[in-house]
């Protein structure tokens, strides 16, 4: 039986696979469903891991370069301590949302 960790953000449920890292002797999560193929919640945005290349259209939280989604004004995490999230940059977002959850 595959284990499976669930957050709800944005209207979506996401079912993120997890397994036995033997190396670090942690529970990793897999997000390489997100990765492969970009996803779109409910409302029209995208979902995104936080390690990902900042967009053309990303704002720093502070005052420094905005490399990545993490660092982002616009991105939110799906809950704290996992890299999964959306990012809710209007520019981003589509008008005509079809959930792929």
């Amino acid at each position: 039986m595959e284990k499976i960790r669930k957050y709800i953000i944005d209207g979506c449920e996401l079912a993120v696979p997890v397994y036995y890292d033997g190396l670090s002797g942690k529970y990793i999560e897999d997000y390489s469903r997100w990765i492969e193929n970009l996803i779109y919640t409910p409302r029209g945005h995208p979902v995104l891991v936080s390690s990902e290349d900042a967009c053309r259209f990303a704002e720093s939280r502070d005052s420094g370069p905005c490399v990545e989604c993490a660092g982002c004004r616009f991105y939110k995490r799906a809950r704290k301590n996992t890299l999964i999230g959306i990012c809710r940059n209007k520019k981003r977002q589509l008008k005509e949302a079809v959930c792929e959850c």
